[in-house]
């Protein structure tokens, strides 16, 4: 089955409304924000990034703490040992390349640069990346979280098994650049709520027309 994006893209907006893009034109925000989202839920993130915040108001800050005292601010975050030295960092190489901790250059640059540059980073991967260029200045890149992969999957727009990797490049392809925005935050929506990791809710779901996964969860 070929599945119509923009068909997906206008049952998905009808159902979780219409998204409109306002770039915030912060990048180490989104940056460190984004490192933090990964593996844990977005109460957790905004809970540890607030907390990282206010320990350490100005990123220098972070860049000059002990780990151990970032590890412990962003703890909420869950995986702290892990993200607290990545995130220091991250931000100290972008402090020793710019001679400040200023991303502002990426408003500038073609997204594939972009994404090159930061995902040279360790601990930055394309889907950190593009959350980076998509949030901060609106650049035309589709971000694939864990949802966005196992939506996209059962709806047969990326091959199961695929991989990350593989999956970007596929949806960066293939989903309208007008679109992209929208359908991204709208099958995030859909995979928290209705597309589950177990027990899909797909009797419920405004896709089980399209889906051909649906059938096979006997909506």
């Amino acid at each position: 089955m070929n599945i119509d994006i923009s068909r997906v893209d206008k049952l998905l907006s009808n159902s979780f409304g219409k998204k409109v893009l306002r770039p915030h034109n912060d990048p180490v925000g989104e940056l460190v924000r984004t490192m933090l989202s990964q593996n844990t839920s977005d109460i957790n993130r905004d809970r540890a990034y607030e907390r990282l915040r206010q320990r350490f108001p100005r990123w220098e800050d972070v860049v000059n703490a002990r780990t151990n005292s970032i590890r412990i601010a962003i703890k909420p975050g869950g995986l702290s040992a892990i993200k607290a030295p990545r995130i220091k960092s991250v931000l100290r190489k972008i402090q020793d390349g710019h001679g400040e901790i200023d991303l502002s250059d990426l408003k500038r640059m073609p997204a594939e640069k972009g994404i090159a540059y930061l995902t040279s980073f360790n601990g930055v991967g394309f889907k950190t990346a593009a959350c980076v260029l998509l949030f901060s200045y609106g650049k035309e890149v589709f971000p694939v979280d864990t949802h966005v992969y196992r939506v996209t999957q059962r709806l047969g727009m990326i091959p199961h098994n695929c991989g990350l990797s593989r999956a970007h490049a596929v949806m960066n392809e293939i989903v309208p650049v007008k679109s992209r925005y929208q359908l991204h935050l709208n099958l995030i929506e859909l995979g928290r709520k209705v597309c589950r990791p177990r027990a899909p809710l797909c009797a419920q779901c405004v896709l089980n027309q399209v889906c051909p996964s649906a059938f096979s969860f006997g909506a």
